[in-house]
């Protein structure tokens, strides 16, 4: 009786023990190792990842609080429901990665590659997504190289919470938005030609400079509320 019941509770995606079960996901164990016998680490709470390389090979739905992955090469990782709050992606190749419903709050993901990334229901929260910026040794700021700029092209973020993350000059090309929590955002310069933002909240967003070419608006109308248009003017379409 009780493995009927753990299996229906598989099948249907749960939880138990604070462990998410996945459909046909075997759920990763307490131990997750990366990388190369060159380079390693273990995926846990404040592991430092840096520069490993672990292609289309990681899955890991646990607890990665403030681990440190920047630079690091991780190509289809498997990451549904992963909590990297606090983490540094700082340069991390996501390209393809699923991060649905992944906890990324207050995350470091500038220059980060996330291509094609699934992140449908994630937290993201005061994430900072914007182009590295570069200093001197005497740590005086240089200017950020836009192509140094995070590459989200085709990202899905629907129903995504965004709430003061930066996003400056993103490239979003084609990205899904739909109905994603955008309030606050930083959108300064960052590229949205053709993307979805049916239904996305963008009160008190700053599209300063953004390119909205051929974005879709229109089906189901984002919400403007102290908007910064791209041309400097200030949406108040939707305020009470």
């Amino acid at each position: 009786m009780r493995s009927r019941m753990l299996a229906s509770v598989v099948a249907a995606g749960g939880l138990i023990a604070g462990v998410l079960l996945v459909p046909g996901v075997v759920s990763a164990g307490p131990r997750v190792e990366i990388g190369t016998k060159d380079k390693s680490c273990v995926l846990k709470a404040q592991a430092k990842c840096t520069g490993v390389v672990a292609k289309w090979t990681v899955e890991h739905h646990g607890n990665a609080k403030k681990a440190n992955l920047s630079n690091a090469k991780l190509h289809g990782a498997d990451f549904r429901g992963v909590n990297l709050t606090k983490g540094k992606l700082t340069n991390t190749t996501l390209k393809h990665a699923r991060l649905h419903d992944a906890i990324l709050k207050k995350a470091n993901l500038k220059s980060a590659n996330l291509k094609h990334a699934q992140l449908p229901g994630a937290n993201l929260k005061n994430a900072q997504l914007g182009p590295a910026t570069n200093t001197t040794p005497k740590g005086r700021q240089l200017r950020a190289n836009p192509k140094c700029a995070p590459n989200c092209k085709g990202a899905n973020l629907a129903y995504a919470n965004l709430t003061d993350a930066d996003l400056t000059e993103a490239n979003l090309t084609h990205a899904l938005l739909n109905y994603a929590n955008v309030y606050a955002a930083n959108l300064t310069d960052a590229n949205l030609t053709e993307a979805i933002l049916w239904g996305a909240d963008l009160r008190y967003a700053d599209l300063t400079g953004a390119d909205l070419s051929d974005a879709y608006l229109t089906r189901v109308a984002p919400t403007f509320c102290n908007t910064t248009m791209p041309d400097g003017s200030i949406n108040n379409d939707n305020c009470p």
